[in-house]
């Protein structure tokens, strides 16, 4: 694998780059002190998943400029799955949504627990020892139990939040999904279609099925182009929720108090904005 920059247009990722940097010093605040009010449990919810937004697309970046298209798509997947919940969030009317969000791990512990004890009942002959350990059962019987109490007091179904159902919020969202998916799976099972672009022919007398040199840096513009496109929108439909969120219904966080300056300005959204539209002009342009 080469070591050299070979990202298709360099203007582009540097320009995303700069974009995320912007994001975690103007509206995650990095390295700064955040205190919130429990009526903002959304905003920290939401900073929080930004964060994890922030450091998908700059490592999806590092692999598009080392060649590694399809690598990255994966990544790029993982930012579409978390701007769904950003977005989700942000236009909820009341706490239940990021409620909702703050529970997932409770369901999913209970039905992994469930999955454990299935495992080790139906499959105890071919398990390693540490499954069959004294108490493990009782153990996962009480992980299932508390969890469980958790969610029925707070009225939550034990049933994990899915990606399609995240991606229904409009149509435009599952569209993407629905190409997301599929085409990502392909690269996350080692499809034969993507992983025979990894051999490149030596001789022209034989196809590169029969004789071929692996090149482990060959890279697909075309695929290079949709990856970039994926983790630019991901985090574009992220922004722009999060600004549609605490412009139209959250005007105090732009308010100076007499305890010091707001917590943000308008220009910090609107920068970031502006950087994003020459991004998608310089993508309507590939």
């Amino acid at each position: 694998m080469n070591g050299t920059n070979a990202s298709y247009f360099p203007e582009m990722t540097n320009l995303l780059k700069d974009i995320c940097n912007d994001i975690a010093k103007k509206i995650i605040k990095e390295g700064q002190p955040i205190v919130l009010i429990d009526a903002f449990d959304w905003y920290r919810e939401v900073l929080s998943l930004f964060a994890k937004q922030v450091n998908l697309c700059d490592s999806c970046m590092l692999l598009l400029e080392n060649g590694m298209e399809q690598e990255a798509y994966l990544l790029a997947r993982s930012q579409f799955n978390n701007m769904l919940w950003i977005k989700y969030i942000c236009e909820g009317e009341d706490d239940s949504r990021v409620k909702e969000y703050f529970y997932q791990p409770h369901i999913s512990q209970v039905l992994s627990n469930r999955n454990f004890k299935k495992m080790i009942t139906d499959f105890s002959d071919e398990l390693d020892e540490r499954f069959l350990e004294a108490g493990i059962m009782e153990r996962l019987d009480r992980g299932i139990e508390e969890n469980t109490q958790v969610l029925i007091q707070e009225n939550i179904p034990i049933k994990v939040k899915s990606i399609a159902e995240l991606a229904k919020q409009d149509g435009n969202l599952f569209g993407m999904y629905v190409t997301f998916y599929n085409e990502g799976s392909r690269f996350e099972h080692s499809d034969m279609s993507k992983t025979k672009l990894y051999r490149k022919q030596v001789a022209e007398a034989y196809s590169p099925a029969q004789a071929f040199v692996f090149d482990l840096g060959e890279s697909d513009k075309e695929c290079w182009v949709s990856v970039f496109r994926c983790s630019f929108m991901s985090i574009f439909f992220a922004f722009e929720s999060l600004w549609n969120r605490v412009s139209n219904r959250e005007e105090q966080l732009f308010w100076k108090t007499e305890y010091g300056n707001a917590a943000y300005t308008k220009e910090d959204f609107q920068s970031v904005l502006w950087k994003m539209a020459i991004c998608q002009e310089m993508l309507n342009e590939c």
